[in-house]
């Protein structure tokens, strides 16, 4: 009975709050001296990418290695589909790609997204291959920071650093725990009208993660800062199998299903290679380039209810 109105509650809330911290996560930029990008990559992208580190932390904590990489790599095809093409339908903005630093977060993406196939080659996680992501991570982010444009300063009369922080960081606290009650809500809310469990693990649960990320990059493209929403998307994949796959790496030693695994990598990799082609062949990711995008998320879905378009 309340499933409903908290579910609507909640999004409005979601959304009230996600153009807050577009707008801290502007001054935290311009008082630190970041670009857009390296705002959505460093600031945005990593605290965005709480859920997923949560989970996968605690997954390789009770030794389920393969959970960690699953959340991961699902995460990862749910932010560079379907989140994709809901942030161009919700802000009616498409985004433009321009510029060499836009190119080299897409060929770090890429990069990262080839990473798990050495999972599925040593079966298993392990502390050497953590610490390789965590350096890669720290890579990516110092390269982004460094060439790509910086903004004029702000003054300090402006805005308090501590300040602005400790609202940035509440305001993302909030839309996490926002994020978690659509999820309960819609799996109420649809378990109520029958639909069978894997359909709804493989939509609602999965997508539940990746609601900060759809906010703020829906509230950024509403605000024209097309680097920073590409920051924020792009950088939420790369810190997904980097750091936060380090980090579980590090804590885990258990083995992963090898099966599992590549029946997901290879739409990691088919979702990775089309956002790379829409982005080197237009600069501009259209309403036609989310289309196909949700394309591939449908194909993804399918296979995980079972019903499986290609033969692998």
């Amino acid at each position: 009975m309340y499933s409903l109105p908290l579910l609507i509650i909640s999004l409005f809330l979601i959304g009230v709050i996600s153009d807050r911290i577009i707008r801290y996560t502007l001054i935290l930029s311009k008082l630190f001296g970041l670009s857009e990008m390296a705002a959505g990559f460093i600031l945005l992208s990593v605290t965005t990418s709480l859920p997923e580190l949560s989970v996968s932390t605690v997954a390789s904590l009770v030794d389920e290695g393969g959970l960690s990489v699953g959340n991961v790599l699902g995460s990862n095809i749910a932010n560079l589909t379907v989140i994709i093409g809901l942030a161009i339908f919700f802000s009616r903005t498409e985004i433009l790609v321009k510029g060499q630093s836009h190119k080299e977060l897409v060929q770090f993406l890429f990069l990262s997204s080839v990473i798990p196939l050495f999972i599925v080659q040593r079966g298993s996680l392990g502390p050497i291959l953590g610490l390789v992501l965590l350096i890669l991570f720290v890579y990516f982010s110092i390269t982004i920071s460094r060439k790509t444009v910086k903004t004029e300063p702000l003054d300090r009369a402006v805005g308090n650093t501590t300040v602005v922080g400790l609202k940035f960081i509440v305001s993302l606290v909030i839309i996490i725990l926002l994020s978690k009650l659509v999820v309960d809500s819609s799996v109420d809310i649809a378990e109520s009208i029958g639909l069978p469990p894997s359909i709804i693990g493989a939509t609602i649960v999965a997508l539940g993660t990746s609601l900060p990320e759809l906010a703020t990059t829906i509230q950024a493209l509403k605000k024209k800062l097309f680097e920073m929403a590409l920051g924020n998307l792009l950088g939420s994949c790369i810190t997904n199998i980097t750091l936060i796959l380090g980090v579980s790496s590090l804590i885990s030693f258990s083995e992963v299903s090898v099966l599992a695994v590549e029946s997901i990598m290879f739409y990691v990799l088919l979702s990775s290679l089309s956002v790379w082609y829409i982005v080197s062949s237009s600069e501009v990711v259209s309403k036609r380039g989310a289309f196909f995008l949700f394309l591939v998320y449908i194909l993804f879905i399918l296979q995980q209810v079972g019903i499986s378009v290609f033969i692998l």
